[in-house]
């Protein structure tokens, strides 16, 4: 079957008129250093959490206090992009940077609700809706001066990706973490450009100068 511009578009790191979908490694620290745009500690965690884990804001805002290990340092996330038999039914664990997880931790006291009641620990850690959601990371990007398709919450999610390669985590580990079906939709972020390509070059020239 052909596939359409569209189509195409959607399988590549890139639009069809060319624009990055991803953020750059400058970009992502112009990111990390907005996120204190933000007053109210429970927003800035939201955005943390898909920064950190690549996941969609959807699945950021059906976490529960029941879905942080704060001993193993993981987010198990509830894949809602999975069909037939598997969908809401299929999790993925995502290991968190220890600084995050000490924060989450704190902001939203998962410790006491762990060993609270079931109605407590069941409760959604981000109780706002989609929409104030894009309002706050939206707010961070203005900060940033992330621009275009790649500031939003899919700009993250490929984010996560591009950096995950250039960082060398095993393919099949950004499958798993980013809860693809088929490595053929990982296989994209193996062609991340501009920037990241000296990245992964200067690693080859440093193995080739031995």
């Amino acid at each position: 079957m052909a596939h359409t511009a569209s189509d195409i578009a959607g399988m590549s790191l890139f639009t069809i008129y060319g624009e990055r979908k991803y953020m750059s490694q400058n970009e992502r620290v112009r990111f990390l250093s907005a996120l204190s745009v933000l007053t109210d500690e429970r927003d800035r965690t939201f955005c943390e959490m898909m920064f950190w884990t690549g996941c969609r804001p959807s699945e950021a805002l059906a976490l529960t206090a029941r879905n942080i290990d704060l001993d193993e340092r993981t987010v198990v996330i509830r894949s809602l992009k999975k069909r037939r038999e598997l969908k809401g039914k299929h999790f993925r664990a995502v290991p968190l940077p220890g600084a995050f997880i000490e924060r989450l931790d704190d902001v939203h006291e998962l410790r006491a609700l762990q060993s609270g009641s079931d109605r407590g620990v069941e409760a959604r850690l981000w109780d706002f809706c989609r929409t104030t959601g894009w309002r706050r990371l939206r707010t961070v990007m203005d900060t940033a001066e992330i621009t275009g398709v790649r500031a939003s919450g899919r700009g993250l999610r490929h984010t996560y990706g591009v950096h995950a390669v250039i960082t060398d985590v095993p393919e099949t580990r950004i499958q798993i973490w980013l809860g693809h079906a088929s490595l053929k939709t990982t296989a994209i972020y193996l062609n991340a450009v501009g920037p990241e390509d000296r990245i992964i070059a200067r690693r080859m020239w440093n193995v080739g100068a031995l």
